[in-house]
C-alpha cells in the first residue's frame, strides 16, 4: 500500500497495570492517564473517568491473543470486564482495534458510560447494544458538552484512498476542561487543518505509517507545542502487520525539546499532568 517501512518496536518493558481504585478515585486533582496499548487511553481527569479505543480483553479461545486476533506482547493492564465505572468513552472510528468487539460490548453492559463517536460507529454501537440515549454524535466543527468537559470533533482522514473509509467516518477529539487541553487526533494523514490546532497541552500521537507515520508525527507535534506528547498505536501486538509498527524513538529525533516533551510510556504505565491552579 506504499506505507512507509518502519521497525515494530515494542512499547517499553515492564508491563504495567491499571490500579483500578486510582482509575475510579472521585477525589483525583490530577489528570491521570494510562497507555493500554495500540491507540487506547484510560484517564482519571479530576475524577471523571474516560476511555479513547480501549482494546482491553482477550480473544475467546486464545489468552494470549488480544480480543482482535493478534498475539500480544505482554498481559494486558486491565479487563474491561473488571471496570464497573466509566463516564465517558470516545471511539474514534468503528476499526475492530479502536472499537472492540468484546471491550466495547462489555463497557456498555458494565457501566452507565456516555459513548461519543461518528455516525458510522452510532451504527456499531447499537449492533453491540448501547441505548440511543447513551450516545453523542461526534461531527466536525461542532462540539458536545460533557461531564463539564468540551469535546470537539477534529477531522480525520484514514485510508481514504483504499475506500476504507469516507469523510466523516472518523474523527479525532480534543477535550477541555479545568483549564487544560488534550488532543487524540485518530489514524489520520496529516491534513493541513491539524497544523492550524494550537493550545494542546497534551498529546496523544498516533505513529504507525498508515496514519501519522515517522515525520507526520513528529510535525504534528511541534506544531502543537503540546507539552505532554505520548507515541501511541506501535508495539502492542507481536506483529509486523503495517499498522501495528511504529518507532517512537525515531519520531522523538524530530520533535523538538523531546526530552521534556515525549512520554514514551509502557503498556498500562501511567503520567501523571498537573491541572492548572
Amino acid at each position: 500500500m506504499g506505507f512507509e517501512p518502519v521497525r515494530n518496536v515494542p512499547s517499553r518493558t515492564p508491563y504495567g497495570e491499571v490500579d483500578l481504585a486510582e482509575l475510579d478515585d472521585p477525589q483525583a486533582a490530577d489528570l491521570t492517564i494510562w497507555w493500554l496499548g495500540n491507540a487506547g487511553f484510560a484517564m482519571n481527569w479530576a475524577g471523571t473517568v474516560i476511555f479513547i479505543d480501549p482494546i482491553i480483553e482477550l480473544h475467546d479461545r486464545n489468552p494470549t491473543m488480544s480480543e482482535i486476533g493478534l498475539p500480544l506482547r505482554g498481559p494486558l493492564p486491565l479487563r474491561a470486564r473488571d471496570v464497573s465505572h466509566a463516564d465517558i468513552v470516545l471511539l474514534t472510528h468503528d476499526d475492530g482495534d479502536h472499537t472492540g468487539p468484546l471491550t466495547t460490548p462489555g463497557l456498555i453492559a458494565g457501566t452507565e458510560a456516555v459513548f461519543v463517536g461518528t455516525e458510522r460507529t452510532r451504527r456499531k454501537l447499537k449492533e453491540y447494544g448501547l441505548p440511543p440515549e447513551r450516545f453523542l454524535r461526534a461531527e466536525y466543527g461542532g462540539s458536545i458538552e460533557a461531564d463539564g468537559f468540551t469535546i470537539a470533533a477534529t477531522p480525520a482522514r484514514h485510508q481514504e484512498d483504499e475506500g476504507h473509509t469516507v469523510r466523516g467516518d472518523c474523527c479525532g477529539f480534543i477535550l477541555e476542561r479545568n483549564g487544560l487541553a488534550l488532543w487524540h487526533p485518530d489514524d489520520t494523514d496529516l491534513l493541513e487543518e491539524h497544523l492550524e490546532v494550537t493550545g494542546i497541552d497534551v498529546l496523544l500521537l498516533p505513529i504507525a505509517p498508515h496514519v501519522l507515520g515517522t515525520e507526520g508525527a513528529a510535525r504534528l507535534a511541534n506544531s502543537t507545542g503540546a507539552r505532554y506528547i505520548i507515541p501511541c498505536h506501535y508495539g502492542t501486538y507481536v506483529s509486523d502487520v503495517y499498522w501495528c509498527t511504529g518507532d517512537p524513538e525515531a519520531v522523538a529525533a524530530q520533535i523538538e525539546e523531546a526530552e521534556t516533551r515525549v512520554h514514551m510510556l509502557a503498556i498500562g504505565e501511567k503520567l501523571v499532568v498537573p491541572l492548572p491552579g
